[in-house]
Order: C-alpha cells, then sequence, then structure tokens
C-alpha cells in the first residue's frame, strides 16, 4: 500500500506537512464529530461484496435490507456527519442522495480525460472524494484527496472504511500545502474552487508546481458569459455565497492558465447551472441553488447579478525544458502573492 509520504523524497517536507495534518486534525475531535467517532470505531470491519463504481452512483457494498444490523450502523454514521455535499453514493443499499449530482459535473470531463491508468492523481478540495471514487474505475496508481474541513474528512472516512481501496487516500490539507508537493502528480483536479480564494493566480502557480512535467490540469469553474476576458467581483454575496470572491468568463479563466504557465489549454464543457445539478435532498435538508435565483428572472441571482454558468477547462504543465516550464519553476512560498 503507498501513501502520501511514501511518494515525498524530501524530508522537510514530510515533516512540515505532519505538522499540518497534526494541527488540523485536532479539529476532529470536536463537537459534532466526536459522537461520529465513536460510530466509526464501533462499526464493523466488513469487505464489500460488490464495488462498482463506473455508474453515476458511486456503489459500495451489496445491497442490503433496511433491517439489516450492519446497514442500519452505516445509516447512522451517514445521517451523524449530515449535510452531504457531493454525491451520489450508495453504502449497502443506503442511498446517499447528496446536495449536488456529481455525476452530472463527471459526464462533462470524463470523455475528454486522458486514462488515468497507473497515474499519480490530485483531487484539490476534494469535499468527500465522490470524484476520486469514480477515478478508481480507471485504476491509477495512487489517487489523494485534500480537503481542510472537517466534515468531508469524517464523510471520506466512513466511505473509505467501506470502499477499502488502498490506493485511495485524504489529507486536511488545502492548496497552501502543494509548495510540499513539488512535480509529484500526473493528473491534478481542481474543481469549483478557484472562484472561492481571493488569489487564483497563486492556487494555479502552486498547482503547475505539485504537477509533474507534461502533467494534466482538470479546471472548473463558476463563470457568467461574455466573450471579453473578465471577472465580476461580487461586493458581498452572489447567489448568497459569502465566499466568492470572483466569477470570470471562460475567457478569463483561460487567461489565467496562460498567464501561469500552462500550455495547451482547452475548454471542454461551458453549461448553464441548472438546479437539478444542485438541490434540497433529505440528506441536505437546508436551501440549495434555486432559491439563491431571482424568482421572477432565473438568470439572475437573488443578488441582481448574472446566474453562474460553469466550464470545464484542461491545460498541460509544459514537459521538462519548455521555457515557460523553466520560467515557471521558482521557489514559491505557502499563501504567497507573488506572480
Amino acid at each position: 500500500m503507498t501513501d502520501i509520504y511514501a511518494l515525498i523524497n524530501d524530508p522537510d517536507a514530510k515533516a512540515a506537512l505532519r505538522a499540518v495534518s497534526a494541527e488540523r486534525e485536532r479539529r476532529l475531535a470536536d463537537k459534532p464529530f466526536e459522537a461520529f467517532a465513536e460510530l466509526l470505531a464501533n462499526l464493523p470491519e466488513r469487505k464489500p461484496q460488490r464495488l462498482d463504481l463506473s455508474g453515476p452512483t458511486a456503489v459500495i457494498g451489496e445491497d442490503l435490507p433496511a433491517d439489516d444490523p450492519f446497514r442500519m450502523q452505516v445509516e447512522t454514521a451517514s445521517k451523524a456527519v449530515m449535510p452531504w455535499k457531493k454525491g451520489p453514493f450508495r453504502l449497502f443499499g443506503l442511498e446517499i442522495d447528496a446536495e449536488w449530482r456529481g455525476d452530472f459535473k463527471w459526464s462533462r470531463l470524463v470523455g475528454h480525460l486522458p486514462p488515468q491508468r497507473d497515474k499519480v492523481v490530485l483531487d484539490l478540495g476534494c469535499n468527500n472524494g465522490y470524484f476520486l471514487f469514480r477515478l478508481m474505475d480507471q485504476e491509477p496508481r495512487f489517487a489523494l484527496g485534500v480537503d481542510p474541513a472537517a466534515r468531508p474528512q469524517r464523510q471520506f472516512q466512513l466511505l473509505q472504511r467501506l470502499a477499502r481501496l488502498p490506493n485511495l487516500e485524504f489529507q486536511m490539507w488545502g492548496w497552501q500545502e502543494l509548495v510540499h508537493l513539488r512535480e509529484l502528480f500526473d493528473t491534478v483536479f481542481c474543481m469549483g474552487i478557484v472562484y472561492h480564494h481571493f488569489n487564483p493566480i497563486q492556487i494555479l502557480r502552486n498547482i503547475h508546481h505539485a504537477l509533474k512535467p507534461g502533467g494534466l490540469l482538470v479546471l472548473e469553474s463558476i463563470v457568467i458569459p461574455g466573450d471579453e476576458p473578465r471577472c465580476l467581483f461580487p461586493a458581498d454575496r452572489y447567489a448568497n455565497m459569502r465566499n466568492v470572491w470572483f466569477t470570470p468568463t471562460t475567457t478569463a479563466l483561460r487567461a489565467f492558465l496562460h498567464r501561469t504557465k500552462f500550455t495547451d489549454v482547452v475548454t471542454v464543457a461551458v453549461n448553464k447551472h441548472e438546479p437539478d445539478e444542485q438541490r434540497t435532498t433529505a440528506w441536505n435538508p437546508g436551501p440549495s441553488y434555486v432559491d439563491f435565483l431571482d424568482a421572477a428572472n432565473p438568470d439572475r441571482t437573488i443578488e441582481g447579478h448574472p446566474a453562474p454558468w460553469r466550464a470545464i477547462v484542461m491545460a498541460r504543465k509544459p514537459a521538462r525544458g519548455h521555457a515557460a516550464g523553466r520560467a515557471a519553476r521558482k521557489p514559491l512560498r505557502p499563501g504567497g502573492d507573488s506572480c
């Protein structure tokens, strides 16, 4: 079994990452996750007789009756880490209909994705790892999901306890920690992340640093209509989200990649964000996307901004020796602002 530390040669990088992990894992002792830890500890280890990650729903385990004791324990543990934002999953017959239909996004990109067999893959901001579980069907050598939030970590912990995949791992890291993962990954997924941070250029530079020469970036983002390389900067909220710093046009998103020394930039999908992809469910009972659109004009958010579209763009880090690649291999600082 490979783990991420076995792939890192720099002892200082390993020490820095272990320190970050130790600090962030302390959050897991806090409520409401204290009860979940006990539930997970009491869940019997059980190898799934069925594992089907090829379809829209990631299926882990054979279907058991609703009154089966093991399935009832899985249901109790799953409810302890609600709400579920990413999915869908079926866990030993238990259907988890998450807020996001992640299979919609996956279906838009997977036909454009080069084969990932024997690749080392990172999903940056992976939430509970839905896309990585779907990726397992392609047999990567090793896949790492990173997300600094506690709830996604707990959900992944439950999923992996049930799936028992030896080449899949989660760490509570963010984009800043990529400075310690130099030229490690063949492919990096960055799905729905960049607009949540005020420095998208630094994020892309850190991804560039973490990719192997010739490596692939799969970048997905909210975008707004328009052909000019421009961004909307909401004064406060965007579709009720406080943490949206900007929404670019697809042209601006591509320009970000060119400015951070990526090449072979290709737009593989652009679509209007529809309420059937992100909605209220029993596993995410709070308000969702449709509640944040103007009821009289669904092409506008409740703040009056253009309603979101979504774009998927793929790009490559130049192969070693390429002039752009040499220019991008300057030392990085965690969270730094230089570009």
